[in-house]
């Protein structure tokens, strides 16, 4: 956690994380890493990743990225919905490593939040947990 005492050591910073996030292994820890030393930590909806940029309640994006290749950078799931947005919206959209496994993460087949599946018996959905963001969204990789 040296990034985010070192860079907002008074806890003036506060983390809005997308509701599929939390059930990536490395962001549930650091999520508890987060609260247990106080900085503001607030699950929203997926969808409400536009409004929180549209409404400015955002001062930079961060995406979790495990590697950049072929000038894109292999990210989580919903990582290049955020970036288009900030860049649209004239927000810094960020690069910070984590150690997820892109070849376990795969396809997820059941659509859930907070443990409770969404979709009813035979409905099928589509769930990436993996993404290519190419770097001209990148504003700058930590």
């Amino acid at each position: 956690m040296g990034f985010l005492e070192e860079h907002y050591p008074h806890r003036e910073w506060g983390l809005l994380t997308a509701e599929s996030r939390p059930h990536e292994p490395e962001l549930a820890k650091s999520l508890g890493t987060f609260t247990d030393r106080d900085y503001e930590t607030v699950v929203i909806t997926d969808n409400m990743i536009g409004f929180c940029l549209l409404k400015k309640q955002v001062e930079s994006v961060f995406l979790y990225y495990r590697q950049i290749a072929n000038d894109e950078a292999l990210c989580q799931g919903g990582s290049l919905l955020a970036a288009v947005l900030a860049q649209e919206l004239g927000i810094a959209c960020n690069l910070f490593p984590t150690d997820f496994d892109p070849t376990t993460a795969g396809i997820s087949g059941e659509l859930s939040f907070a443990g409770d599946v969404l979709a009813t018996g035979g409905v099928k959905s589509y769930v990436p947990r993996v993404e290519k963001v190419p770097m001209g969204y990148i504003s700058k990789v930590w």
